[in-house]
């Protein structure tokens, strides 16, 4: 609190000559003033007061919050890490890449095999990356393989084979039978023979798996917490001489495209006319995993089409043309 005569002699210096009744009254100048400034300091005062109470307040409730505070951190800096994971467990595309024949795995029949012995028939190979305890995408990737193979118009074991490998090392040949008998239960009666003899699910020791991952561009993350992997979707092509053809992201195939696919990798020898006819207008992008219409070979064969069918026009005239004039002579000639 402000002293009085203090107030007072602050006032009388700022207002000198201000001696008068009229200055000092109980209505006075100076009165009024004194006041008005005792008021002042006094809200000031209250105004310093609730700051530091709402100061107190919020440290308070800082102190409370910390630790939701940390692990609100910590699930951004988790969101952040899954994020460049995500990243890194993509896709490189490698069209043209020659797989690694050579390497050793294991079947669902506990049986030693090569990936060469899927190959030697001469037939392409579809092919994908998978692990079979996988709690997310890898069940829709082959149920969408599945789907698209029983829609598709080529004969599994007679067109093409199709080999699942697993990228988990601890994945066992009674896991990868486990699946392959899971997949043939839900697939269409005429198909599951075809499933059971030409569907083949294999396992690897880590070092293969790294080999023909690394071959193909397949990249993947293990979080050893919970033994998971962040991982791409995808399936591949590959020729009948083992080199990669092309890629189909995600977890739902085209029929078409896939058989185009299927056609183009395998030398066009399960093929027809409008196959022919297709591939020549569309071209594989192996960074969107689909057949695009490419321009000018469209208006050529549009083009050509065009011209033949004008040639064929006119050709059909001059004939019904000479045709018709050599039945005028005749009649002429007889009358």
């Amino acid at each position: 609190m402000v002293p009085a005569d203090a107030t007072k002699t602050l006032v009388r210096s700022a207002l000198p000559g201000c001696e008068k009744a009229q200055c000092h009254g109980k209505n006075g100048l100076l009165m009024n003033v004194l006041n008005k400034t005792r008021l002042a300091f006094r809200r000031s005062l209250q105004l310093w007061g609730v700051t530091a109470a709402a100061f107190v307040a919020a440290l308070a409730f800082m102190l409370m919050v910390a630790p939701a505070s940390g692990s609100a951190f910590e699930n951004l800096q988790s969101a952040s890490q899954k994020s460049r994971d995500a990243h890194n467990a993509g896709i490189t595309p490698h069209p043209g890449a020659r797989l690694p024949l050579s390497l050793e795995f294991v079947n669902s029949h506990n049986q030693q095999v090569r990936l060469s012995d899927y190959f030697h028939k001469g037939r392409p190979v579809i092919f994908n990356f998978v692990y079979f305890r996988c709690p997310g995408v890898c069940p829709f990737v082959e149920l969408g393989l599945l789907h698209s193979m029983e829609k598709m118009p080529a004969s599994l074991g007679t067109d093409y084979d199709v080999v699942t490998i697993s990228f988990d090392p601890t994945d066992t040949p009674a896991s990868a039978a486990d699946k392959k008998a899971g997949y043939i239960a839900v697939a269409s009666q005429k198909f599951k023979k075809a499933l059971a003899a030409h569907w083949h699910f294999l396992t690897a020791r880590e070092s293969t798996i790294k080999a023909i991952t690394k071959a193909v561009g397949f990249h993947y993350v293990f979080y050893p917490a919970s033994h998971t992997y962040n991982h791409a979707a995808a399936i591949y092509i590959a020729t009948p001489g083992g080199r990669l053809a092309n890629y189909f992201y995600g977890i739902h195939y085209n029929p078409a495209d896939l058989r185009l696919a299927l056609v183009a990798a395998g030398n066009r020898k399960i093929t027809n006319v409008f196959d022919q006819i297709l591939l020549l207008c569309c071209q594989f992008d192996p960074y969107t995993g689909k057949y695009t219409a490419v321009a000018r070979r469209v208006m050529l064969l549009g083009g050509v089409g065009v011209v033949l069918s004008l040639g064929a026009f006119l050709g059909s005239m001059v004939w019904w043309e000479h045709k018709h004039r050599t039945k005028k002579s005749k009649a002429s000639g007889k009358v």
